[in-house]
């Protein structure tokens, strides 16, 4: 599924064709000009001097190769799937949810990492899918941000404007963090959720990979993103790389660097459009209006049916 803007592709894949009927309708094209059986059998350089003195009758132009070549665009756009969110679809509570932890320490909102951690963020959460997503940040504290949404658009919002003033308190207890995330899942009843963490990897110790260990016996799968940051500020927990791979490893998930967009974007993609869930809950979020293209290219055919006239 690709996202451009308020219009969804869910079967992108179709658009493969497009090339290939574009080609095919340039040659066809190039062959129906009216003479192509003449340009066959005469000389290229013989047949130019005939139409220069007037020789040649121009034959019409066949138009079915364009009424083919557009049709055959329409069904294939149709196939794609276009669709647009159903603003009346219900709200799901037990499914797949993702909930992404963003570290908001000092060691990230000082350290010139910042931006990076969004950017990280956004990848995720454009590549979730139909997958409900939830969104949190820690310092010291942890502090929901979001409930699991399936419309990624209020959450994109929320990350733009993070800075360093967001987070009232100092310090770093990712612990905490997935705690929050473990008891939300755990309430919500959610199936095969994951939770990613965003984060440099201070302050990661046993008490989150204890932590890590429950998420992953209640079938909550942990990843993380590795966001080091520039210039920690003094007296912030050093950034531990080692310890966030420590910390997936227990939690089942994998661990990607921020800048890795290739990594960020299949993340979640082996969960995502898995089951009959997915298949069911595209149906209800979105409207797909390939039904009408498809019809309007198979209207388009028609005039390629009409019988002829005899000569």
């Amino acid at each position: 599924m690709i996202e451009l803007g308020p219009l969804v592709l869910m079967r992108p894949w179709w658009l493969a064709a497009l090339p290939v009927l574009a080609l095919a309708t340039v040659l066809a094209l190039r062959r129906a000009d009216g003479l192509g059986a003449w340009r066959q059998v005469v000389d290229a350089e013989l047949f130019a001097v005939l139409r220069r003195l007037g020789h040649v009758i121009e034959a019409r132009p066949d138009p079915r190769p364009r009424w083919l070549g557009g049709a055959a665009a329409l069904l294939s756009f149709g196939l794609a799937g276009p669709a647009t969110r159903n603003a009346d679809a219900p709200a799901f509570r037990n499914l797949d949810a993702v909930m992404i932890l963003l570290d908001l320490s000092p060691s990230i909102t000082e350290g010139g990492s910042l931006g990076a951690a969004q950017a990280a963020v956004s990848r995720v959460i454009d590549r979730h899918g139909t997958r409900p997503v939830a969104l949190a940040v820690f310092a010291s504290e942890s502090f929901l941000v979001s409930v699991p949404v399936e419309d990624p658009e209020p959450l994109q919002s929320a990350i733009a404007v993070l800075d360093a003033g967001t987070m009232p308190v100092a310090g770093s207890r990712p612990d905490r963090a997935l705690a929050m995330a473990r008891d939300a899942l755990r309430d919500a009843a959610a199936e095969r959720p994951d939770v990613v963490l965003v984060s440099d990897g201070g302050a990661v110790g046993p008490e989150a990979q204890a932590i890590a260990r429950d998420m992953a016996a209640d079938g909550i799968r942990l990843s993380a993103v590795f966001v080091a940051p520039g210039a920690p500020p003094y007296g912030a927990p050093p950034p531990d790389r080692a310890a966030l791979a420590a910390l997936v490893a227990v939690g089942g998930g994998r661990l990607v660097e921020a800048g890795d967009t290739a990594a960020l974007e299949a993340l979640l993609q082996d969960r995502t459009g898995a089951g009959l869930a997915e298949t069911a809950r595209r149906t209800l979020l979105f409207e797909d209006h390939g039904r009408l293209l498809v019809a309007l290219a198979f209207a388009a055919m028609l005039p390629l049916f009409r019988r002829r006239k005899a000569p």
